[in-house]
C-alpha cells in the first residue's frame, strides 16, 4: 500500500514537472487581441492563471484575473473605444455596474410575454458587455462558408441567440437576409467551441421572475466582405 501511495505521488509530480507556465498573445479578431499567461501540461491542455488584458489596438476592452482557467475576482469590461461599460464580480456572481445602452443600439430583446405598462421587465445581460462579450460569437460566424464575401449593400444578418430562464446560452443561430428580396437564410452557429465563460448571461426577468428571451443583434458585412456587428458600444 506505501508503494502503491508513493507509486502516485511521483506520478502527480511527475505532470507538475513537466506542466509549463508561457505568455500568450492570441488575436480574437481584426484588431483585437488578448494577454495572458497560461499552464501548459503534459497534454498541451492549456489552463488560464493570472492576470488577463484584452485590447483593440492600445485600448482595454477587458481586463480581470484568472484561477486555474476560472474567472475571478472583478472583472471591467469596456466598449471599443475604450470606455468602461461593465463591472461584474465573479466571485460573488454580482453585477456591480453596467452603463445604459445606447438609444442608437443595434441589439434588440425579445420575451414572449405580452408587456404591459404595469410589468416590470429586465433584458438578459452579457457577461463580457456590449463588445467584448460578443466578438466569441463573431468569430464562430465567420466560420460559416456562406457569409464569407457578402455585398455590404445587398445583406443584412442578425445573430439570434435564444437565452434560458437560469442565463445560459440554449441555442445561436444566424439569419441572413437578401435587401432586395427579404429572402432570409438561417444556419446554426457552431458554439461547441466557445468556452463556458462566453455562454452566460445574466436571465432577463418578468415581473421579478426568471423567464427565457432572446437576444437579437444586427450584423452587416463590412467592405472587406466580413460580417462585423453594428452598433455595439
Amino acid at each position: 500500500m506505501k508503494n502503491l501511495l508513493t507509486l502516485i505521488a511521483c506520478f502527480f509530480c511527475f505532470n507538475i514537472c513537466l506542466a509549463q507556465k508561457v505568455e500568450k498573445r492570441n488575436y480574437i479578431i481584426d484588431d483585437v487581441y488578448e494577454r495572458y499567461n497560461a499552464v501548459i501540461d503534459s497534454n498541451d491542455v492549456e489552463t488560464k492563471v493570472g492576470t488577463y488584458t484584452s485590447y483593440r489596438g492600445k485600448k482595454h476592452i477587458a481586463d480581470g484575473e484568472y484561477k486555474n482557467g476560472k474567472r475571478v475576482g472583478i472583472w471591467h469590461f469596456y466598449n471599443h473605444d475604450g470606455k468602461e461599460i461593465q463591472q461584474y464580480d465573479y466571485d460573488n456572481n454580482k453585477l456591480i455596474f453596467e452603463a445604459p445602452e445606447n438609444e442608437l443600439s443595434f441589439i434588440q430583446y425579445k420575451l414572449d410575454y405580452v408587456i404591459t405598462d404595469k410589468d416590470k421587465v429586465t433584458p438578459p445581460i452579457k457577461l463580457g458587455g456590449r463588445y467584448y462579450g460578443y466578438l466569441a460569437y463573431l468569430k464562430q460566424m465567420r466560420k460559416i462558408h456562406d457569409l464569407r464575401g457578402l455585398e455590404p449593400d445587398q445583406y443584412l444578418t442578425v445573430l439570434k441567440i435564444l437565452v434560458s430562464p437560469m442565463g445560459r446560452m440554449a441555442d445561436c443561430t444566424v439569419e441572413l437576409m437578401y435587401r432586395r428580396t427579404g429572402q432570409s437564410v438561417t444556419y446554426v452557429v457552431n458554439t461547441d467551441e466557445l468556452p463556458e465563460s462566453d455562454k452566460i448571461f445574466i436571465p432577463a426577468t418578468f415581473n421579478g421572475e426568471q423567464v427565457s428571451s432572446r437576444v437579437e443583434v444586427l450584423c452587416k458585412p463590412d467592405d472587406d466582405g466580413e460580417i462585423n456587428l453594428v452598433g455595439i458600444k
